[in-house]
């Protein structure tokens, strides 16, 4: 609190996710937009979105259900989440807006290059999180079984 009675927000956990986008470089001058941080409903979606369903588990075997996933469907969905803008046009020029489908048309290569930007930047903002990064430590986990920032299958 200041002299005039007023509370000041040093110190202070935000409670919610920042608004915020970074802009990532990519080769040959390009760059991608992506949200500084995910909030807790768009990991949530993002943790589930590839499954596809846990089979049916046959007695007689006595073997555990297996979760299936839909790889495809999750980098899809990964990429339309995190990405906000980006400087790609198409071969006339002219800017291709950041969707779902745009996204599922691009290049391997050009995939694979926003998906390893993408892993810098969650990888960047997980270690800034990380216990001692900033002298204190950070809060605990909501659920062990799905990474904070990467959703399902990442890390």
């Amino acid at each position: 609190m200041t002299a005039n009675g007023s509370v000041t927000k040093t110190g202070r956990r935000h409670r919610f996710a920042s608004g915020g986008q970074v802009r990532l470089p990519l080769s040959e001058g390009d760059w991608v937009s992506v949200r500084e941080e995910l909030s807790h409903g768009q990991q949530r979606r993002l943790a589930t979105v590839g499954l596809t369903g846990v089979p049916a588990v046959l007695a007689e075997t006595g073997q555990a259900p297996q979760l299936s996933v839909d790889w495809a469907a999750f980098e899809v969905e990964r990429l339309a989440v995190w990405l906000l803008d980006w400087s790609l046009v198409d071969d006339d020029g002219e800017p291709v807006v950041v969707s779902k489908e745009a996204i599922e048309a691009l290049e391997p290569e050009t995939a694979a290059e926003l998906n390893a930007a993408l892993d810098r930047h969650i990888e960047a903002l997980e270690a800034k999180k990380a216990p001692g990064a900033t002298g204190g430590t950070a809060p605990g986990a909501t659920s062990s079984s799905a990474p904070a920032s990467a959703g399902a299958g990442r890390s």
